[in-house]
């Protein structure tokens, strides 16, 4: 089924839905078939491959962005424990302590699997990225595999890296803003106004069928 048929089937499905809700006469069953016809709609709604992979493209786009989010923080973090005289092990494991979130989690995980041996720290932090999706998480990879291979410093080089992210999270915002007027245009056009005419013609409907 391609994806304007099943698109079209969600809008079937959930104008129907709406109908049944805004005053189309009940079933034989009496209020409780309707409510239980409207559960079954929009199970079946939620259970079409189209809505799972936009719900699963949804949470995994979301957990990007608040990772991407929190990597400045890392880095400012890291770079501080490296100054300090601490090992990069030990800086990540303070970030990690400080904060509790999806990144922190995450390098939680990947710690542990250098730690135990199950792989090499390049090896860890590069999956880390690859899974994430994060461009810039998978730069610092790169910066830290790349420093503690040659030896060379890598607190000034997580500083840079620090604030060129900054700069970036500042232009994709300000692109965001832009793009906010264009993107209000889909679900004006294809939510809020059939929305309206439902819940203005659902009573007549409901009204027009009972009296007929």
């Amino acid at each position: 089924m391609g994806d304007a048929m099943v698109a079209a089937l969600v809008c079937a499905l959930a104008g129907a839905a709406c109908l049944l809700a805004l005053g189309a006469p009940p079933p034989s069953g009496g209020g409780r078939s309707r409510s239980r016809l409207v559960s079954a709609l929009v199970a079946a709604v939620a259970a079409l491959p189209f809505v799972r992979r936009a719900r699963d493209a949804e949470l995994l786009a979301r957990r990007r962005a608040a990772c991407l989010s929190e990597l400045p923080a890392l880095l400012d973090i890291v770079t501080l424990g490296l100054s300090a005289g601490l090992s990069f092990d030990s800086s990540l494991e303070l970030y990690c302590e400080r904060y509790r979130n999806d990144l922190s989690r995450a390098f939680d995980e990947a710690m542990l699997s250098w730690r135990i041996g199950a792989r090499t720290r390049e090896e860890a932090l590069a999956l880390l990225a690859d899974e994430l999706g994060v461009t810039a998480l998978g730069r610092f990879a790169t910066v830290v595999a790349e420093a503690l291979a040659f030896g060379s410093p890598l607190a000034e080089a997580l500083e840079r890296q620090a604030q060129v992210m900054r700069e970036e999270q500042r232009a994709q915002v300000e692109e965001a803003i832009e793009k906010v007027p264009v993107k209000m245009l889909v679900p004006l056009g294809t939510l809020i106004v059939p929305a309206m005419f439902l819940a203005i013609l659902g009573p007549l409907l409901g009204s027009a069928l009972v009296v007929g």
